[in-house]
């Protein structure tokens, strides 16, 4: 009887907790800043390409034998579950192997929808600084490639960021998180539900 109890007061009160997170607006940490890369269609897309639409990216390159393959699977279930119209944008960290040609192959391994799924690549200091300054990932490329395993060509976060309608960045996920996804699909949802200004 007691754990009965015990799970369903554990229930009310991630219930409540949901729906205050909810209700809740979330922080604005920043500006997503101007850019232009080109996508694996060999679109161009900027920062009017995302007016209207939130967002979550990643960083990842597709050599890459350990991490990104991870998170790249976690971006799939996202685009399973998440609100119409949002958009997902994966960075390469390693723009001169992902071409738009590599990225598509990429993609495909994992069933991105180019409709809703970006894979983004371009010029290097473009997608380190966006990166970086705007989505607050760490990235690193490795200072001897020669020398270094395929795993530490690039050191880089294991997070998601999440923008919002207006090109802001409003929370960061971390990957390792085992309620990764399902946090990011909240979160999308109810920057979807937030009005334009």
């Amino acid at each position: 009887m007691w754990a009965v109890f015990g799970a369903a007061l554990v229930a009310i009160t991630t219930v409540a907790f949901l729906t205050e997170f909810r209700r809740s607006p979330l922080p604005v940490i920043g500006p997503i800043r101007s850019f232009t890369l080109t996508n694996q269609l060999g679109a161009a897309v900027d920062l009017a390409s995302l007016r209207g639409s939130a967002g979550v990216v990643n960083i990842i390159f597709s050599q890459c034998p350990t991490q990104c393959p991870k998170l790249t699977a976690q971006m799939a279930r996202v685009q399973e579950s998440m609100p119409a119209g949002a958009r997902l944008l994966t960075l390469t960290a390693d723009p001169g192997h992902d071409t738009p040609e590599v990225l598509t192959r990429y993609g495909q391994t994992y069933h991105a929808d180019p409709a809703r799924w970006w894979f983004l690549t371009g010029a290097k200091a473009e997608i380190y600084r966006l990166a970086i300054d705007d989505f607050k990932f760490n990235l690193l490329e490795n200072a001897e490639p020669a020398k270094a395993r395929l795993e530490d060509l690039f050191i880089h976060s294991t997070d998601f960021a999440v923008f919002d309608r207006v090109g802001q960045l409003r929370a960061v996920v971390h990957g390792e998180e085992p309620d990764a996804v399902t946090r990011i699909v909240t979160l999308l949802r109810q920057l979807q539900r937030e009005s334009l200004p």
